[in-house]
């Protein structure tokens, strides 16, 4: 399925990148929109509920949780963006590998008809239907499902346009976007609830919250070891302050040293990483299978030569299923980076 040339669609307009950054255009009509985590500027003349919900999806896809539209401030959070069944779910479709996994914890993995191409675990929806990548989901394809719910997403940039197109569709979802290791804990809750599987959500998430505190008493007490994690090489991306991956890093035992860099995802230059001189490097590709991680493309980066990680040689793989998936093995994540920050300790 070729991913399509627009940003994202509403039931009257398409809109499609502009070359300002920021800016996208809107056809047929031409109007010019400003998207940012700061402020969005929307012309009155397209100016909706339609596409108010829109510009909150672009927010929150990168981590924001403040609209100031034309000027217009106010808080927003996932739930905002709601559209809740009027039934018992029965048919349900992810388009996010994080969902499936969180539905396969609360033991309702019988409940979906069809997932997004990427969804792997667990492993009874391997035999579903595919729908594509969750950036481009095929949605008509998903709507021939006739699902009751669709468990949507917006931990990723470009997520968005699913949003704006399950709108159109006028299709009941559920938007998940945690920020922290307490988002993901109330999106296992959320879901069971939408999903009458309350009981299942509570076993979940009684044995992440043990898997915590165990990790909690067994990684912590050393001086955390300075950690760039990244998401993807090129450009170079690493999680930011929105992001629950902070949480995971210290925990394991370290300190993310782009965790102060505003929005979840953050773009970073190799001049970036040589300020903050990382002790250690994980490579955790998006989408990109373990076997397939190579931490050699970092040892072998022009200008990163300097950099105690490179130099040390502190470069590690970590399956991006554990670390990039806000469900409950990122515990196994995080116990992923403790082996390695441990291994880091002895070199």
């Amino acid at each position: 399925m070729a991913r399509p040339d627009y940003a994202f669609r509403t039931s009257t307009h398409t809109f499609f990148a502009a070359p300002e950054e920021g800016g996208y255009r809107s056809e047929p009509d031409g109007h010019q929109l400003r998207l940012s985590l700061e402020e969005q500027t929307i012309p009155d003349a397209l100016l909706n509920e339609e596409l108010q919900r829109a510009a909150m999806a672009w927010v929150i896809a990168r981590g924001g949780r403040g609209l100031n539209l034309n000027g217009n401030k106010r808080e927003i959070a996932p739930a905002d963006l709601y559209r809740l069944p009027t039934g018992p779910v029965k048919r349900l479709v992810s388009i996010a590998p994080s969902n499936a996994e969180i539905v396969g914890a609360l033991g309702a993995t019988h409940l979906l008809v069809g997932v997004e191409s990427s969804s792997d675990y667990p492993p009874q929806v391997l035999s579903l239907p595919r729908l594509g990548p969750d950036l481009h989901v095929d949605m008509q394809a998903l709507a021939d499902l006739q699902p009751d719910l669709v468990l949507a997403s917006l931990s990723v940039p470009g997520m968005e346009r699913n949003i704006t197109a399950l709108e159109s569709l006028g299709l009941p979802y559920l938007v998940l976007a945690p920020r922290s290791l307490t988002d993901i804990r109330e999106d296992m809750e959320r879901v069971g609830q939408a999903l009458g599987f309350q009981e299942g959500a509570a076993r979940a998430i009684g044995h992440m919250d043990g898997e915590l505190q165990r990790l909690r008493a067994t990684h912590g007490g050393e001086p955390p070891l300075r950690v760039y994690l990244e998401w993807w090489p090129k450009p170079m991306f690493s999680p930011g302050r929105a992001c629950w991956s902070n949480e995971l890093i210290k925990i394991a035992g370290g300190r993310n040293v782009f965790g102060g860099l505003p929005a979840q995802s953050a773009e970073v230059q190799v001049a970036d990483v040589v300020a903050a001189d990382p002790e250690v490097i994980f490579v955790s590709w998006c989408g990109v299978p373990m076997d397939k991680l190579n931490p050699e493309r970092v040892l072998k980066r022009e200008g990163l030569e300097t950099v105690s990680a490179v130099r040390e040689g502190r470069v590690y793989a970590v399956d991006e299923s554990l670390l990039g998936r806000p469900g409950p093995r990122v515990v196994q994540g995080i116990t992923a980076m403790a082996e390695k920050l441990r291994e880091a300790r002895r070199r």
